[in-house]
């Protein structure tokens, strides 16, 4: 046990190291210069030289960055140039309203989501499970931000239930001054008060809840799997052969061994609780890590941005660690096999792995200067001269590449490999497609999501034909409500909401297409040569992977934007990156499942080459769990591009794409209530669209539910 502890915690020490270096570039990567953003605009030349000299910003970056990590062993993270004040102190404000919030969200999301998953397992085929079953679907394709303006439209403003917009209503508790900064721990133990207990448990109530929603329906969903799967074992039948009654079967047996699983389920979405509660916060107005972070990216505040990222990735990788460690004392399979790893293909070793290495150096360079040069900070001819270096260099790699694989055959496999693939899906089309019918017949879930999502691309396709109006102009009618001359109504610009509704389906769709179809292609070329190759390639890969994945996904798509720069184009790189360990992890564990079985090995025994077996005989074989990932990325893709749009990532705020439908109706209060509906229900529809025909696919091509 203390030799698994010793692992990961030696596994974790570089990922910190990683995640400080990142923090450290922030600075450097954001647009525009640190010290003429500190000094602000109207700031002279002199002053903006005299201040870089003065804070070491000319200096090489390897001693900024042991200055960096210098003040931060010291406890000093900058100051705010928006606010003037330490970093630190500011923090100490928001941290802990971000774990407060988090923290009551998990627990209510644990409670609710285990009852309902264990209630639905219990009585399967029921009322109980089919709720169960659509609660799940709906909550983890609902948009946070557009369940948030209704329960605040509904809950707090028309029925004036709970409040919202603070943690603490301050006209009731004038004097209240929070010694810890958890101001429900204040309340209890320091002012020992019931009426302020209750206070700040009523404030906390309606933005839990809307955090709580997808880490619920997941919950939910694994608890029913692992019961289902759990209530069919031997010993289950034996206890109730032994005649014990159903209640001690179920609380002493079934339970304890189906929330296993579970415990990690919960460790992790409670990490990514702490960067997805940037959308809840915003949306609620809550002083917490997630509006620090989108105020300092609207006024280009390094400091705070480099603190709240770097803190925000402790707390994930230390969740994650905990979790790990929670996992290995329950299950001691873990820790006895933690020293195992993947076997590698002979003749794979770090030596030969190198030149690979030195291969992406080109690419990493592109990477650099791509990001420099979006600053504005470079010398226009530095600039210049450095883009044409570095695609000097990726060109003459891509040709070398090109030329080797040509020489090698390795174009001709690729090619081959295709050819087969396609002749392969136009023999069994017909044969598969009758079966997939046939099998949908007995799936109506997956009819509805196939119906939902033709309509959303027939929109987007026809949306020339079908949109009466220009979704830009402006006709000089606002706030009208819906006519025969406006179907549902104009927004307060005066454009027609439904043709800015069909364009916007074109909009989210591509764009989201767009990341999915680059986060599957990187994806499934770094888990593919991690799962086949193994050793070294793995180490290395997965490593990358697990630096990645040390940021909440919707946390490190926010900040790709701010240093890229928001634009609906690059909510495309932003998304795709994010998306890429997902992909990388479920392709390589196909692979590894694979690699090991009789035809590959008949493969290598013929003198096939390992690019050959990778690209001929592995990946047509990972070619469907690829698809079915797909699929649900989609919905995950929408949702994330709507999402960054609604926080003002996505650039021109008039151009029609759903999220920013969205936020200018929000915008607009009770006058574009309408507008958020609407644009909110095309969201949730498309994506729970994409998720019912996932899990059909999934179903269809899972043998055990082809034969219920």
């Amino acid at each position: 046990m203390l030799t698994f502890i010793a692992r990961r915690m030696l596994a974790a020490a570089p990922m910190l190291i990683g995640i400080s270096i990142a923090a450290f570039l922030l600075l450097h990567a954001l647009p525009g210069d640190p010290a003429r953003a500190i000094l602000g605009q109207r700031a002279t030349e002199e002053n903006v030289k005299r201040f870089r000299d003065a804070e070491g910003l000319n200096d090489p970056l390897p001693a900024q960055y042991g200055r960096f990590v210098s003040n931060l062993a010291e406890g000093d993270l900058g100051r705010s140039h928006r606010s003037n004040r330490p970093v630190l102190d500011e923090l100490k404000e928001r941290v802990p309203a971000t774990i407060e919030l988090t923290l009551f969200a998990m627990l209510f999301a644990t409670i609710v989501g285990v009852s309902l998953g264990v209630l639905a397992a219990i009585k399967p085929r029921t009322i109980w499970d089919f709720f169960c079953l659509a609660f799940a679907l709906v909550g983890v394709s609902m948009p946070i931000f557009w369940l948030g303006f209704l329960v605040q439209k509904g809950f707090a403003g028309e029925l004036g239930l709970f409040p919202f917009q603070s943690r603490l209503d301050i006209a009731k508790w004038p004097t209240f001054e929070s010694e810890t900064g958890f101001f429900l721990v204040d309340a209890i133990f320091v002012y020992r008060n019931v009426e302020l207990t209750l206070d700040v448990l009523h404030h906390l109530m309606l933005p839990s809840m809307v955090l709580a929603t997808v880490p619920m329906a997941l919950i939910a969903r694994m608890t029913r799997a692992n019961m289902l799967e759990v209530l069919n074992q031997d010993f289950i039948r034996t206890a109730r052969a032994k005649g014990l009654a159903p209640r001690p079967v179920i609380l002493r047996h079934a339970i304890r061994n189906a929330l296993i699983p579970v415990i990690t389920a919960i460790g992790t979405q409670f990490g990514y609780l702490m960067g997805g509660a940037v959308l809840t916060e915003t949306i609620f107005g809550w002083p917490g890590m997630g509006t620090y972070v989108i105020e300092a990216i609207d006024v280009l505040d390094a400091k705070p941005l480099q603190a709240s990222v770097m803190l925000i990735a402790v707390f994930f990788i230390s969740i994650n660690l905990l979790t790990d460690l929670s996992y290995a004392i329950i299950d001691p399979r873990l820790r006895l096999g933690a020293g195992k790893s993947t076997d590698a293909v002979p003749g794979v070793t770090w030596l030969q792995f190198a030149p690979w290495g030195l291969a992406a150096l080109p690419w990493l360079a592109l990477l650099v200067v791509g990001i420099w040069s979006s600053t504005g900070r470079g010398d226009p001819d530095y600039v210049v001269a450095a883009w044409s270096v570095t695609l000097g260099l990726v060109g003459a790699e891509i040709a070398a590449v090109f030329a080797i694989a040509a020489r090698r055959g390795w174009l001709a496999s690729i090619l081959e490999s295709f050819v087969d693939v396609a002749k392969g899906a136009v023999s069994h089309f017909g044969a598969s497609a009758l079966d997939f019918l046939r099998f949908l017949r007995r799936h109506k879930p997956a009819i509805a999501g196939s119906v939902l999502i033709l309509l959303m691309i027939v929109a987007a396709v026809g949306a020339p034909l079908i949109a009466p109006y220009d979704p830009m102009q402006g006709l000089q009618r606002y706030n009208e409500p819906a006519s025969s001359e406006f179907w549902l109504g104009t927004d307060a610009q005066g454009r027609d909401l439904f043709s800015r509704l069909v364009w916007g389906a074109r909009t989210t769709l591509l764009i989201a297409l767009a990341a999915t179809l680059l986060s599957l292609l990187l994806g499934t070329l770094v888990g593919s040569m991690a799962g086949y190759f193994g050793g070294a390639v793995d180490s290395f890969l997965m490593r990358a992977i697990d630096f990645m994945m040390s940021f909440p996904s919707f946390l490190l798509a926010v900040v790709t934007v701010a240093v890229l720069g928001k634009s609906l184009e690059n909510l495309i790189w932003a998304v795709g990156i994010v998306g890429v360990p997902l992909f990388a992890r479920q392709v390589r564990a196909e692979v590894l499942r694979i690699k090991s079985l009789e035809f590959v090995e008949a493969a290598r025994a013929m003198g096939s080459g390992r690019v050959r077996i990778l690209v001929r005989t592995l990946l047509p074989n990972c070619i469907t769990p690829i698809i079915v990932l797909g699929t649900l990325g989609m919905g995950g893709a929408i949702l994330d591009v709507a999402g960054l749009a609604f926080l003002g990532l996505g650039g021109d705020p008039f151009v029609p794409e759903w999220g920013l439908i969205l936020k200018l109706g929000w915008d607009e209060s009770s006058k574009g209530a309408f507008q958020v509906g609407v644009a909110g229900a095309c969201i949730l529809g498309t994506v729970l669209g994409f998720n019912l025909l996932g899990d059909g696919l999934r179903d269809w091509l899972d043998p055990r539910s082809r034969q219920r």
